[in-house]
């Protein structure tokens, strides 16, 4: 959220390859927008671009107070004699423009559908005043792709919207009707049709949420699970290596001699092994490395700096006996 307060200057300049949501004729394009969804007076009109179609002009300049809002909300709505239908909508997040140059903006922001489906885009003047912004240039009035996104609670506002639009749309097709008990009834059933269908693409979209969430947990499992093997290998293959190594240095001892070999075997019964030193609780180890713990000598298997918890006898990733 921005902290500073100031002001923010719009100029709604036009939209363009929007989608037709009018069924006869050309739609008749305008644009409302706020700084606070939850206040319905707060919004903010353009004048009605008639018979416009998929592209439209306004060029229409407005003022706003800035009290810390994080983000303009605009739609872009078609004119009925009811309800008024959504074309396209977008969230567009301030910071943007007052971390241009001279906190001034000429952007080009994507629109969007209900459905997450682009809808055109919007191009808006923006400039705020009261941040600490950093200094103007003579790029800063060229035309830049800003930054918009569908926000989770725009998107429930305009979903309420669309509904209420369909039940006008119904209401005032059945009223043309010759029986108006028969309009009435046609006109629910329509309606109901309508919400059925709309539960159950809403379930259908739950459903591919919900099997592409437990995919990627399953890819993180298989990954955790093949470097957890990988590691596994890894260490089997270094104790393999460590046993080799000890089976080479006995047999080296064997031909060295028999009385030192007599010496050597005497010495490790007596508990105590060549090189052998205490363990170190807080002590550094380097694979190979042997420490004598509660009268029994221990190899270590990788490299470490140990802790008290980490004893010969319990930590067998790191010890094993000699």
């Amino acid at each position: 959220m921005l902290h500073n307060e100031g002001t923010l200057s719009l100029n709604i300049v036009s939209a363009q390859d929007m989608p037709d949501v009018e069924k006869f004729g050309k739609q008749d394009p305008y644009v409302q927008f706020t700084l606070n969804l939850n206040d319905k007076n707060s919004f903010q009109k353009t004048f009605v671009q008639e018979d416009a179609g998929k592209s439209a002009t306004w060029n229409q300049s407005f003022e706003l107070k800035l009290v810390g809002e994080p983000e303009l909300f605009v739609e872009v709505m078609d004119k009925e004699k009811g309800v008024d239908e959504i074309i396209g909508f977008c969230a567009i997040p301030i910071n943007q423009v007052a971390q241009a140059p001279g906190g001034t903006m000429n952007g080009r922001f994507n629109l969007f559908l209900v459905n997450g489906e682009n809808a055109g885009s919007i191009d808006i003047g923006m400039t705020v005043q009261g941040f600490n912004s950093p200094p103007g240039n003579q790029n800063s009035q060229q035309k830049v792709q800003g930054r918009s996104y569908i926000s989770e609670e725009h998107l429930k506002r305009l979903k309420s919207m669309k509904h209420k639009a369909f039940a006008g749309d119904v209401g005032t097709a059945v009223l043309g009707g010759a029986l108006a008990v028969g309009a009435g009834f046609l006109g629910n059933k329509l309606y109901k049709d309508h919400e059925k269908k709309e539960q159950e693409k809403q379930e259908e979209e739950e459903q591919r949420e919900k099997f592409a969430q437990d995919q990627k947990k399953l890819e993180e499992d298989r990954a955790r699970f093949d470097q957890e093997r990988a590691e596994a290998e890894k260490r089997r293959q270094q104790q393999e290596q460590q046993q080799k190594q000890h089976q080479h240095e006995g047999r080296s001892e064997h031909h060295g001699g028999g009385g030192h070999d007599h010496h050597h075997h005497d010495h490790h019964h007596s508990g105590s092994d060549h090189g052998a030193r205490e363990w170190d609780p807080v002590g550094t180890y380097a694979a190979g490395d042997r420490v004598e713990y509660h009268g029994r000598t221990y190899m270590c298997l990788q490299g470490h700096t140990s802790n008290p918890t980490w004893q010969p006898g319990s930590a067998h990733s790191l010890w094993q006996t000699a």
